[in-house]
């Protein structure tokens, strides 16, 4: 049976009033508690959640605000279960936020557990979330307009592996289900497979010589035995159906190659191969390393008393930063925090990136990969010196923004022709010969002699718009206004020291996705305990609860309840010690 109590309904009595002293309660109401318990906690999923029981048959659930709340405050803070079970029954803190009688409810690991596998398996996280950054955005009447985009990279909890352990260790995990499973099978491999893999994993191959030449030997042996295995056990429907078996063949796949009925290891097997069988979902980036990583949105605007997060995206590690613009911006459109302009570094700066963000109305900020424009003069001595002339681009030559075509050179001639191909979307120029072999800017201009004696260059509108965008990188207003997005690189720090997201307990794209939606909130949550104006709200929030002033005025309390829609309804808290909840109070 569904069992919920709503937190907006005020109360006429604090349970918390008198277990603080006045400096106690003070720091109580100004904290993430007060904040959570005012304005967070009637947004937890309760009613996605309570889906996953009757609505008014079997013994009653716990109640559902709080066990949500629980688990958004655990990824917060990354408590294990076990602190965050602890934290549930003796913390006076956490219980005021997640509306608890001290000392009345009970919790062990175990139901926390189920619960949270209902969270992962409706993919609640994400909504938490989204419903988080909502509310703190409004109650920061934060300006979302500016904003700025970065990923940071993340470890799930696995082992990693070189190649010959890797291999190694999914033998070793399907041997076991064949032992396990089919000991008559296993029995009849032979007894030199069933020693080499015998070992425990953090003794596997220990034992195998340093030599460059030992090691390609017993890499060898592994990928025949996996072969082995695969060919053997392919018929029998009982093990290869098995995630164990699935794991050899899609190794095998990746990792070794089949040349002249010869198994050879692939020199290189690519960012999406397995990583660790513990965990399927993992990649492999080249320069952070096995694992995940997230996409991150962070408000810049100068106005805004703090910055919130107000987008992420999970990703892979081998994913690539510049396929996360288009999913990110669609993120931002549906929870209604599309910005107007967005700084990000280059990886994000393609030129379809920033067409595709025009097209959302969304200014992208970024530098420009290759070369950049020289735009400083050589000194001798503190002196100036003639410098050579630098080379000219496209953007050197008068461009009509109206039409789109070429008016003059950069030193002034008007060209005999200007044609434009709007299926390759490619503009050429041909050029007076006679002005062309006089210019003072020849050396440098692009403009080059044709068979015939003609002058002519072709150029792209993708390769303009780069060009302008170079040149516009060496502005001192593109500095400093591209200067904030660094600003970033503290945030993802913070996280990973305060909410624990470098490194995560639990492995799989399921559950990394879920403690890293969790995490931000959490961030974001304790970001806005920074600011005075969200606190001041907290405090009246809290007051017509009923909570946060001690025995305070009754009489205000008791008007409060009057005005409540549940006034006629027997009193909260004796329904919560009995666990009971009235029909027409059941989640539908």
């Amino acid at each position: 049976m569904r069992h919920a109590v709503d937190p907006r309904q005020p109360v006429l009595f604090d349970p918390f009033a008198d277990l603080f002293s006045p400096l106690a309660r003070k720091r109580l109401l100004a904290g993430w508690p007060a904040l959570f318990r005012a304005a967070l906690l009637e947004l937890m999923p309760v009613r996605q959640l309570g889906e996953h029981f009757h609505p008014t048959l079997g013994r009653p659930t716990k109640e559902l605000f709080s066990l949500a709340g629980l688990l958004f405050l655990q990824e917060s803070f990354a408590w294990t279960n076990a602190q965050a079970v602890e934290a549930y029954l003796f913390r006076t803190d956490v219980q005021f936020a997640l509306n608890l009688e001290p000392g009345q409810d009970e919790l062990c690991e175990r139901t926390l557990e189920r619960y949270r596998q209902h969270f992962l398996d409706d993919d609640l996280a994400a909504q938490v979330m989204d419903d988080v950054t909502k509310a703190l955005v409004d109650l920061l009447e934060l300006d979302v307009a500016r904003q700025r985009l970065d990923s940071t990279h993340v470890f799930s909890n696995m082992a990693s592996f070189g190649r010959t352990r890797l291999m190694g260790v999914a033998i070793k995990r399907f041997l076991t289900q064949v032992q396990r499973h089919e000991a008559e099978a296993f029995h009849a491999l032979p007894d030199e497979l069933r020693q080499r893999y015998a070992p425990s994993v953090g003794k596997l191959f220990a034992q195998s010589s340093k030599s460059p030449e030992q090691r390609a030997k017993t890499l060898q042996q592994v990928a025949e035995d996996l072969r082995d295995l695969i060919d053997r056990f392919a018929d029998q429907a009982n093990l290869n159906a098995r995630p164990s078996y699935q794991a050899l063949v899609r190794m095998f796949e990746e990792q070794c190659e089949i040349v002249e009925d010869t198994i050879q290891v692939r020199a290189k097997s690519g960012g999406r191969s397995l990583q660790n069988p513990s965990d399927p979902d993992a990649t492999y980036d080249g320069h952070k390393g096995q694992g995940y990583k997230v996409q991150l949105s962070e408000t810049c605007g100068d106005d805004n008393e703090v910055q919130l997060l107000v987008g992420a995206l999970v990703q892979t590690a081998a994913d690539a930063d510049a396929d996360a613009v288009a999913p990110m911006l669609e993120k931002l459109k549906e929870s209604d925090c599309l910005p107007e302009s967005m700084l990000a570094d280059t990886a994000y700066g393609s030129d379809e990136n920033v067409q595709r963000a025009a097209a959302a109305g969304v200014e992208l900020v970024s530098p420009v990969a290759g070369p950049k424009v020289d735009t400083t003069e050589p000194t001798v001595e503190g002196s100036v010196v003639e410098p050579a002339p630098a080379k000219l681009s496209i953007d050197d030559f008068a461009l009509d923004e109206r039409t789109g075509k070429v008016d003059a050179c950069p030193s002034g001639k008007i060209p005999l022709r200007v044609l434009y191909d709007a299926e390759k979307c490619e503009t050429t120029i041909e050029m007076n010969a006679a002005d062309c072999q006089g210019c003072p800017f020849g050396s440098a201009c692009p403009m080059r002699r044709k068979p015939g004696g003609k002058y002519e260059m072709s150029y792209t509108d993708k390769q303009r718009r780069l060009e302008e965008r170079r040149r516009e990188e060496q502005t001192e207003p593109f500095r400093e206004r591209y200067a904030k997005r660094s600003g970033l690189e503290s945030t993802n720090s913070g996280l990973k020291r305060r909410q624990g997201l470098g490194r995560l307990r639990i492995r799989g794209m399921k559950g990394v996705a879920h403690a890293l939606y969790l995490k931000i909130a959490g961030w974001n949550m304790l970001r806005a305990v920074a600011s005075a104006k969200v606190m001041a709200k907290v405090a009246g929030l809290l007051a017509r609860l009923g909570l946060g002033s001690g025995l305070g005025d009754l009489a205000h309390r008791m008007a409060a309840l009057a005005a409540s829609k549940k006034w006629h309804r027997r009193p909260q808290w004796p329904r919560r010690r009995e666990g009971k909840l009235p029909a027409e109070w059941a989640i539908e």
